[in-house]
């Protein structure tokens, strides 16, 4: 079984613009034991808390939050159509208008890459758009015409993520 997830399938047109399909997430497969590490450090750190806090509310927190994030974890991503056109970006059935992002990014995972279009509002999440990479310099041309590229700098969260294979 492969140990990332994700496929693309590209359809271009000069007047149009540029679309194709795509996983949403690159899907990492976890074993047993990865639930078993995520369970055993949830235990963990609630039992530190309730020892420093003796709170037994933030203890089955912590412990709520583990079994949702496991749960989160599981999920399969969709398939989802995706276009970028004069108008803006099309993921799915929403479209979002190149006024709504104030850069763009290229973040390179393996043998695909992703798009980050980073908001202009302040606590707006970062739109991230997956393709595969022999589209990048066809789609990142596109996206140029609109809005200015800036070069990617993964936060705090991102490298946890990344290296928890999440």
């Amino acid at each position: 079984m492969a140990d990332e997830n994700i496929t693309t399938d590209t359809q271009t047109s000069q007047t149009e613009g540029v679309s194709w399909t795509a996983s949403e997430f690159i899907a990492h497969q976890k074993s047993v034991g990865w639930y078993l590490n995520l369970a055993i450090a949830a235990v963990l750190l609630s039992v530190v808390l309730y020892w420093l806090t003796k709170d037994t509310v933030t203890a089955v927190v912590v412990i709520v939050a583990a079994i949702f994030l496991g749960i989160f974890a599981a999920r399969q991503p969709r398939q989802l159509e995706y276009s970028i056109d004069r108008h803006g970006v099309k993921v799915g059935n929403k479209r979002y208008g190149f006024q709504d992002f104030k850069s763009f990014s290229i973040v390179s995972e393996g043998p695909f890459s992703a798009i980050n279009l980073m908001p202009l509002k302040r606590f707006a999440p970062v739109l991230t758009i997956y393709f595969a990479a022999e589209q990048e310099e066809e789609i990142t041309a596109m996206l140029a015409d609109y809005l200015p590229f800036e070069e990617a700098r993964p936060d705090t969260i991102e490298n946890l993520m990344r290296r928890i294979r999440f």
